[in-house]
């Protein structure tokens, strides 16, 4: 009996920890900002290959925004000539993932010359995997998923932020060996 009376209690303490997780997601799903209160800006891409592809691109470029970047955004709402980029102050390792995307990612992370030095294609929505940039970058673009493949775009290319004059200076980029 007692056996049971403690499977009772685990039981009910399981579902109480599911509903106030159930609680906690919903209210995060209330507190996302709409992508027009983003600031927006324009962004080019580079290729090797004298290519250049423009993005209108939304920022996130503190805490908060970065935290939420294209989550809860609906595939249908991103054009393929649309990007979100991070903007970090200090170059960083940069570690991300895909909770709460609803929309497939490839995600281009850069350093700070505007080198693209790491390549996601096609990140799974809703995943929590760990997506890493492996090096420190100043600057992450997400892109809809296809992009890179559709555009040739690899490591090595450049990342430009026209409207920020970033990066300032020439510098090549030379694609790891």
């Amino acid at each position: 009996m007692q056996a049971v009376a403690a499977a009772r209690r685990i039981g009910r303490h399981l579902v109480a920890c599911c509903c106030a997780l159930w609680v906690c997601t919903a209210l995060a799903d209330v507190s996302a900002v709409p992508l027009t209160a983003f600031p927006r800006e324009r962004i080019a891409v580079d290729t090797r290959s004298a290519h250049r592809h423009l993005f209108e691109a939304w920022r996130a470029d503190n805490g908060p925004s970065r935290a939420q970047g294209l989550m809860f955004v609906p595939d249908e709402a991103v054009r393929p000539d649309q990007a979100m980029i991070f903007v970090y102050d200090s170059p960083q390792r940069v570690t991300m993932w895909m909770k709460n995307t609803l929309l497939s990612l490839d995600m281009l992370f850069v350093d700070a010359g505007g080198c693209i030095v790491t390549v996601v294609e096609r990140a799974e929505p809703g995943s929590l995997a760990t997506i890493d940039s492996r090096v420190p970058v100043l600057l992450v673009v997400e892109l809809k998923a296809g992009t890179v493949q559709a555009g040739g775009i690899r490591l090595g290319d450049r990342v430009v932020r026209l409207d920020a004059g970033w990066p300032s200076g020439q510098v090549t980029c030379t694609p790891p060996n």
